[in-house]
């Protein structure tokens, strides 16, 4: 069975160094464990973070654990997976696989459900008795980044979405929702004057978390989803507020049920996006919080927003982006985007036949995401996940003058500080690649095939 706890085991297993057990008590709320996280990114490490004895936000001690950096390698995602190996081309290989094949859910009883060992309805309510961190300085609160689980109650069909919440009392949280497939099923409950039940997962296996920020079709059920990413059914529960109407995952750490209020809206943020930057404050959905339940010593993952974690929690994008991408441009052979150092950026690594295909891989990247501003075309002799060899193909291999495509008046990323209108910007692409049917420089390197013969015996130290 497949929960945070056996992602541990495996990840302490696998790679023991990156994960690391932090006893001393902490103040999440006061900004302390955001802290010794950004001294441990300072030095550009970025392990796995346990705090085992965080405070709550009313500074008392508590039971729960709470822990950062969950996606912040590809070692991590590579275990989350089940990835033969860390690297970048094959987990999002790996995702992609995993998120074709469809598992339905595993109902089981409540009484034998890990999330139901501990239960708060109603009054009994208080976010203030959870170790819930204040991230970055400007935030507007103690934040949540939970994956949340809705219904709709017309299909059936269950949705999985990351979401911010922010802490505004006890039994209330700001909850900022992008128009995607959640903003689209509360407008229609709201439409109708309803409140939407949902469900904010706190903790679970990591994998349960990357198909919230998948591109999963609106037509498909993303529990079954989950269940495919995580290699088994998705074990769930019945809900303490709404029943058999809303099923929980049974092997979660914490799940708070409530729901998204109807023509209420709240003041959230500001908040520390994936760009790096303080996102502004903004007018957000409202939840009433109905009861909490938890495992006994139950462990919150938080994203450490505007750092690597946050980033590279958008992985299953990136994996979306290659498929989607190759299946239009099949020379592509490599994407690299959480990791190539610049969050609107991509580059891509692709076999070029023709002039000007780089460009048409390029504008097919700009189409699949606003995300994409910058796209960087290399040829497959270059890994786009290495800064190195990505700056040496553009000083060597382009002229600004006929290699640089400026595009004006392209829909931007609302987070983009850069922007000077509220989604309107520009973008730009470099075709780096070697030029087809006339000479060109040889790389200088050993010939290729005796390197590849060479890589075994280092791999053996002889």
């Amino acid at each position: 069975m497949k929960d945070l706890k056996s992602f541990l085991k495996d990840l302490r297993s696998l790679y023991p160094k990156e994960i690391v057990d932090f006893n001393d008590p902490v103040d999440p709320g006061a900004y302390e464990a955001s802290a010794i996280m950004e001294l441990y990114e300072r030095e550009q490490e970025y392990p796995l973070v346990i705090f085992n004895n965080p405070l709550n936000l009313r500074r008392e001690k508590t039971g729960f654990k709470l822990l950062f950096n969950a996606f912040s390698t590809m070692e991590k995602q590579a275990v989350a997976l089940g990835a033969e190996k860390p690297h970048r081309k094959l987990i999002m290989e790996q995702y992609y696989r995993l998120s074709l094949d469809k598992r339905p859910v595993v109902r089981v009883e409540s009484a034998g459900a890990p999330i139901k060992e501990l239960i708060w309805r109603d009054k009994e309510v208080d976010l203030y008795h959870f170790p819930i961190p204040r991230i970055n300085e400007m935030d507007g609160g103690p934040y949540l980044t939970p994956a949340v689980v809705a219904r709709d109650g017309e299909t059936g069909r269950y949705n999985i979405s990351w979401n911010r919440a922010m802490v505004i009392d006890r039994n209330h949280l700001g909850l900022w929702m992008s128009p995607r497939h959640l903003w689209s099923l509360f407008s229609k409950y709201e439409q109708k004057g309803e409140a939407l039940p949902i469900a904010l997962v706190l903790g679970h296996h990591p994998a349960f978390f990357l198909v919230s920020a998948g591109l999963t079709k609106i037509s498909d059920d993303e529990y079954e989803v989950a269940g495919g990413v995580m290699g088994e059914s998705v074990r769930v529960a019945e809900s303490e507020s709404f029943g058999g109407d809303l099923l929980v995952p049974a092997d979660a750490e914490f799940v708070i049920e409530g729901v998204i209020l109807p023509d209420r809206r709240s003041v959230e943020g500001p908040f520390g996006e994936f760009t790096g930057y303080s996102g502004p404050q903004r007018i957000s959905w409202l939840v009433e919080v109905r009861a909490v339940t938890a495992r006994r010593g139950g462990t919150i993952i938080s994203v450490f927003g505007a750092h690597q974690d946050n980033l590279y929690a958008h992985l299953p994008i990136q994996a979306d982006i290659y498929q989607n991408l190759k299946n239009i441009m099949p020379a592509v052979k490599d994407i690299s985007w959480v990791d190539s150092g610049g969050p609107l950026n991509l580059i891509i690594s692709m076999t070029k036949k023709t002039e000007g295909e780089p460009v048409r891989a390029a504008m097919a990247a700009m189409s699949l995401s606003n995300f994409i501003k910058h796209v960087i075309v290399v040829d497959d002799d270059i890994d786009p996940g290495n800064l190195k060899q990505v700056m040496w193909a553009w000083s060597t291999r382009s002229q600004a003058d006929k290699d640089v495509n400026i595009i004006k008046r392209t829909q931007g990323q609302v987070l983009d500080p850069s922007l000077t209108d509220e989604i309107l910007g520009s973008a730009m692409i470099i075709d780096a690649t070697r030029p087809v049917g006339q000479p060109f420089s040889v790389k200088a390197q050993p010939p290729e095939e005796i390197v590849r013969s060479m890589v075994k015996k280092i791999k053996l130290g002889t």
